[in-house]
């Protein structure tokens, strides 16, 4: 068994059994070009035959790789190729010289969290994900996109909040979850994808209008924040603004898995409904023996 960065020719005989991984199918397809370009795409060999793959990809912050894309061949399931792909990762992690690790699970794969827990990553954060249609009717908001002198404010406000807490600092970019830091704080203002409300702030959504891979009509909610139902109302309206004028064919919501929160997709025609674990293991340092 040998584990290998990926070639080009080996895509069609792992996309042969990359088809039925979740109820509704796989996304490896849609990935497997983007992936080949950027970060590290991995292939399990049994002689001649690719029977596993897992991708990696270095965070904005560098401090940090997202792990994700584990597949292996049903007829090798549970023969330790999953754990030897996990291990293959953070191994090449630790020498770009990340620090930490981090992974999705789905709250009803109860085996990849077996394997992640063995592998020394623990759960940080529970999230859910919506996907939904249809047009609800425009609502008056209170919300206003943040402006670039309320960027002092609007972190003061994360920095107390419990959701952020919850959401171990974390937004979703491409499905992978990054560092909400001040600095990302400033640049999504500088992009006008921060939506507040309250003064002082009490309430914050980040937006992405651009979707994802090849999914590019999509308007997502990639960070969702309210002291109370009253700022969540009027950033809830916003956002329905937003997708309603942009003509969006759907609208996503990925957020802290908060029945507060994600009751507001209700009023939209629900098509995809998940939820998520997500998973965190901090490398430790090596130390070199004393002489």
């Amino acid at each position: 068994m040998r584990i290998r960065p990926a070639v080009k020719s080996d895509r069609e005989e792992i996309l042969s059994f990359c088809v039925n991984t979740f109820g509704w199918g796989d996304y490896i397809d849609r990935v497997w070009n983007y992936w080949y370009k950027s970060g590290q795409l991995l292939v399990v060999e049994d002689g001649s035959r690719k029977v596993g793959m897992s991708h990696l990809a270095i965070c904005p912050d560098g401090k940090s790789v997202w792990l994700e894309g584990v597949r292996v061949h049903p007829n090798y399931r549970r023969s330790g190729i999953a754990t030897q792909l996990i291990t293959k990762m953070t191994k090449y992690a630790r020498q770009k010289g990340t620090r930490q690790a981090f992974a999705i699970v789905d709250v009803t794969n109860v085996a990849s969290q077996r394997m992640m827990e063995k592998s020394g990553f623990a759960v940080v954060s529970r999230w859910a994900y919506y996907s939904a249609g249809g047009r609800p009717s425009r609502i008056k908001s209170g919300a206003r996109l943040a402006t670039i002198d309320e960027l002092d404010v609007t972190w003061k406000y994360l920095q107390h909040s419990k959701i952020y807490s919850l959401s171990a600092r974390r937004y979703v970019k491409s499905w992978h979850w990054y560092s909400l830091n001040k600095k990302a704080l400033r640049d999504f203002i500088r992009e006008r994808r921060v939506i507040v409300t309250g003064g002082p702030v009490n309430g914050v959504a980040i937006i992405n209008r651009h979707g994802y891979w090849d999914r590019t009509n999509i308007l997502q909610i990639v960070y969702l924040d309210a002291a109370s139902a009253g700022p969540l109302r009027h950033l809830v309206s916003f956002v329905t603004n937003v997708y309603l004028d942009g003509r969006f064919e759907g609208l996503q919501l990925v957020c802290h898995d908060s029945k507060r929160l994600t009751s507001f997709i209700e009023k939209f025609m629900i098509k995809e409904e998940e939820q998520f674990l997500l998973y965190n293991k901090v490398f430790t340092a090596k130390h070199t023996p004393t002489q």
